[in-house]
């Protein structure tokens, strides 16, 4: 139970407001608090003379994007030499990473071949075919 601020009526938990005086039991929001970190990362898609678009990529651990031209991945390249699924971008340690999941298939990241798995930074452009994602936030 609470007490209304405004009449000392007495009221359930969970009221939103004092039906006596009909005062809010709501408090007023905190500017300094409202500040939360980023949540998700920021990704542009672009193919020359097909599409432009951003993607969000969640800041929770394990949260990725597949990346390829099947029709089930999150981002679509739609090019024959690009393969079904090429690489996946996901979140862990506190990191954006790529990695690349067919090594038959060509992606680049800033002009050099993506093998393995590397981190990316703000900026960083990954060249599948025509297409370029960019990280634009982290």
């Amino acid at each position: 139970m609470k007490s209304c601020q405004n009449c000392d009526s007495v009221t359930f938990d969970d009221m939103e407001m004092c039906y006596d005086c009909m005062s809010s039991f709501a408090e007023p929001l905190d500017e300094d608090k409202l500040e939360s970190p980023i949540t998700a990362a920021r990704l542009q898609i672009a193919m020359a003379g097909y599409f432009n678009y951003e993607l969000l990529l969640q800041k929770l651990e394990g949260c990725s994007l597949s990346v390829g031209s099947a029709t089930e991945n999150a981002i679509v390249i739609p090019q024959e030499q690009v393969a079904t699924r090429l690489m996946e971008v996901f979140y862990a340690h506190g990191q954006i990473w790529a990695e690349s999941t067919d090594t038959s298939a060509l992606a680049t990241i800033d002009t050099i071949p993506l093998c393995g798995t590397v981190r990316i930074q703000p900026g960083t452009e990954i060249i599948i075919g025509d297409a370029t994602i960019t990280l634009l936030e982290a």
